[in-house]
């Protein structure tokens, strides 16, 4: 069963960068033993962004261990995932990962119980804050890109907590397909897929909004992809 690994949270600051620029982003996120969850969010965590971060279907952005280990590898990136973070990340959890994490999941973890509604849509933050460029195409193309949850209940995740699933309506929406069905020149997609997608209850509206784009370049038999092609959302 997955558990937990880590908890990290995070105020927005200054990051100052090695050519001399800085951003305000609260994506250092640095490892707590545990937190209190809610609807918008975990206490004591903050968005630099918050035009395209946070609300109620961004409130926890979740990583799996292994694929944070091959994102390090590929990047050359030197530090400790456990205890810091340059992907923003909330929690990083053992064994489940983008293939087999589905959309509509939902977990009981501590106290809490969450549903996860989206895959992560990589923004530019990333590649500045690992200072590596490819950074975003690295994660896009290989569809390590975590996934949000929506809060039910409120409640404690601590490091060490189980992931209990408790329901799973949509088996065949896992997170690594529907990123997918976004990242792929809109040609390539299957209709009914799409569809399907576009049609699951618990994906986040705003993720919704940019399949539809794919579903439009698909009539036209674009090789274009909506992912570069519409705003952060």
């Amino acid at each position: 069963m997955s558990h937990i690994l880590a908890v990290k949270v995070a105020q927005v600051e200054n990051l100052s960068l090695s050519d001399g620029s800085t951003i305000e982003t609260a994506i250092r996120k640095k490892a707590v033993d545990k937190v209190r969850v809610h609807q918008l969010g975990a206490e004591g965590n903050d968005v630099g962004d918050k035009k395209h971060h946070g609300g109620v279907d961004k409130a926890l952005f979740f990583m799996a261990q292994k694929s944070l280990e091959k994102l390090t590898a590929l990047l050359k990136l030197d530090y400790d995932y456990l205890q810091d973070s340059r992907f923003g990340e909330n929690f990083v959890v053992s064994e489940s990962d983008e293939n087999s994490v589905c959309i509509g999941d939902q977990y009981r973890i501590g106290s809490a119980l969450v549903e996860v509604c989206q895959p992560r849509k990589p923004c530019n933050t990333l590649s500045k804050n690992t200072e590596v460029p490819e950074t975003r195409k690295t994660v896009v193309e290989t569809g390590l890109v975590g996934w949000y949850v929506r809060v039910l209940e409120d409640g404690v995740i601590a490091q060490g907590d189980k992931l209990e699933l408790v329901k799973r309506p949509y088996p065949e929406m896992t997170v690594a397909l529907v990123h997918g069905l976004l990242s792929q020149p809109a040609k390539n997609l299957d209709k009914t897929v799409l569809d399907k997608a576009i049609a699951c209850a618990p994906l986040a509206e705003g993720y919704k909004k940019t399949l539809y784009k794919q579903a439009e370049k698909l009539a036209q038999q674009s090789s274009e992809s909506a992912f570069f092609n519409t705003p952060e959302f």
